[in-house]
């Protein structure tokens, strides 16, 4: 986002309601994935925040995260950061043959897997919503601290953020979030909508 888009009062919570919307779809998607049902507990978005501020709301620890960048005429990057006990849980529940405490590779594959259909359930809905087109790139995995994968696969953010978490109820057990980064053509679009 450049410098000139500023997003106001209203433009922060149209934007957390757009995010709650895509976040409760990629919620039910990864749901479906793991067989548990997942909600969304907490939805903020903020003015304008750094690197730090975005790996805080990740947490401490290790972090997988699943980044795409979303393009067309309304764009921006979207993210699912889990832990990576976590991230281990979701292999483990996708690729059952894969062995336990050690996200390889197939468990990789498994985690950018269900980053794809839960950030095509979270772009289809934004989409709905915002009554345009909006694609995604091939997601890619990065691993680490919650800053470093933000750096790998954001940059150095420059707008407004939304966050979601959520957590799948009984077994597994999974919790994450959902980073949602609008470009300022997406942010127009909030405006006009």
């Amino acid at each position: 986002m450049t410098a000139d888009a500023r997003a106001g009062p209203r433009d922060l919570e149209a934007l957390r309601r757009l995010a709650a919307a895509g976040s409760r779809a990629a919620a039910a998607a990864v749901g479906g994935l793991m067989g548990c049902e997942v909600t969304v507990a907490e939805v903020e978005s903020r003015e304008a925040p750094d690197g730090a501020e975005l790996a805080g709301l990740a947490g401490p620890g290790e972090t997988v995260a699943v980044g795409m960048e979303l393009e067309g005429p309304l764009a921006g990057r979207l993210l699912l950061l889990v832990g990576s006990e976590d991230a281990e849980r979701i292999a483990s529940r996708l690729v059952p043959a894969a062995p336990a405490g050690s996200l390889d590779a197939v468990g990789e594959s498994a985690i950018v897997e269900a980053g794809n259909i839960a950030g095509s359930a979270f772009v289809s809905a934004l989409a709905r919503r915002l009554g345009g087109q909006i694609l995604h790139r091939v997601p890619r995995l990065a691993r680490g601290a919650a800053g470093s994968c933000l750096g790998e696969l954001v940059g150095r953010p420059s707008g407004p953020a939304a966050a979601a978490r959520f957590a799948c109820s009984g077994a597994p057990g999974v919790r994450g979030l959902f980073l949602f980064l609008p470009d300022a053509a997406l942010l127009r679009a909030l405006e006009a909508a």
